[in-house]
């Protein structure tokens, strides 16, 4: 039995007779960033509807890979779904602008209001969601990505024959490429294995996630390049939100709205707690942070993956409309890139 249809299975066998259920898949697990989101959206669905909705959560692994609850969500199994934006791109190529290094930084509020409200990412990117029946209804930074190794990088040099884990979208793959290390794609219950095991020598993840999946056991340096934040999306099936009514499609945002916020400060107060955590149970840790000139480097190579974007965007598309995808893809990712300097102006 497939993976798919054993998360059918399940589900079929799970619903609930006494009260309304609506299902919420995570890529992560408790207490991750993700699974405060859920929680909340959850309990303030039950307020709002005075408990006759349930949400149920269901987190990593429980109905499958990442892809999984990604297609379950599209094909209207699962109401809603929370996965990052390295794992969209064969859904919503778009998507993947979000994912190329160096173009929202890590200002905690410049990319809090871009995640929150950009005419990028809520209009022209969201349009692409609806086409393969996926509703965007926010996104939500998990903190500032972390290069983990076991030895100093600080340069693209320093990369060379570094096999480092990286998410199953083209661009993360390509990004490394770029940097001059060798990436290599798993899930990340795969990881902490092939770090221990030597089969990867690195990862890429906020420190919140490093510390929770252990990942910091089998890691010497930790290194804060500066790069991008983890994206983490959430989305509902868009025909079944159209079908539901003004009233409970007013629940829905609200409870978004609420989640955000609860999402938000869990992530900036949990990576600071996750990394003290570190530091205390290894105090041989080397935290590296990159200076600019350091940064400046790999910004100069990351520029090379915006071709690549542009490239898998079209290649995506059938031949008639390949031409037109493209275009569409240096309108979401201009914009964007002219957002954020219009963020971080005085």
């Amino acid at each position: 039995m497939s993976k798919l249809l054993a998360a059918l299975l399940t589900l079929t066998l799970s619903l609930g007779v006494s009260a309304e259920t609506w299902k919420f898949a995570s890529e992560e697990d408790r207490q991750d960033v993700q699974d405060i989101f859920a929680k909340t959206f959850a309990k303030t669905i039950k307020k709002e509807s005075d408990g006759d909705i349930r949400v149920k959560v269901y987190y990593y692994g429980q109905l499958g890979t990442e892809n999984d609850i990604v297609e379950l969500t599209a094909k209207g199994v699962i109401q809603f779904v929370s996965v990052g934006t390295g794992h969209l791109g064969s859904y919503v190529p778009e998507v993947q602008a979000l994912s190329i290094p160096y173009v929202l930084g890590t200002d905690t509020d410049v990319v809090r209001k871009l995640l929150t409200s950009s005419k990028a990412i809520y209009s022209d990117l969201a349009d692409r969601f609806e086409k393969v029946n996926l509703k965007l209804l926010t996104m939500i930074s998990e903190g500032e990505m972390v290069w983990g190794a076991n030895k100093a990088i600080r340069s693209p040099e320093d990369f060379a024959g570094h096999k480092i884990r990286t998410f199953t979208s083209t661009i993360p793959v390509e990004t490394y490429k770029a940097f001059g290390a060798t990436p290599t794609p798993l899930s990340w219950g795969e990881v902490y294995g092939a770090l221990q095991l030597k089969t990867v020598d690195g990862m890429v993840n906020p420190i919140y996630f490093v510390y929770n999946a252990k990942w910091h056991e089998v890691q010497d340096y930790l290194m804060f390049p500066g790069q991008q934040p983890y994206v983490g999306t959430v989305s509902t099936n868009s025909k079944w939100f159209n079908g539901l009514s003004a009233k409970k499609q007013a629940m829905v945002r609200k409870a978004i709205t609420v989640a955000e916020q609860a999402a938000h400060e869990y992530q900036i107060r949990i990576n600071q707690e996750n990394l003290d955590k570190i530091i205390s149970e290894r105090p041989d840790m080397k935290i590296v942070v990159l200076n600019e000139k350091e940064r400046a480097r790999f910004k100069v190579l990351s520029s090379s993956i915006h071709d690549t974007y542009y490239d898998v965007v079209e290649n995506a598309y059938k031949d008639a409309e390949k031409a037109q995808a493209r275009v569409g893809a240096k309108k979401i990712l201009s914009t964007l890139i002219e957002e954020v300097k219009a963020a971080k102006a005085p």
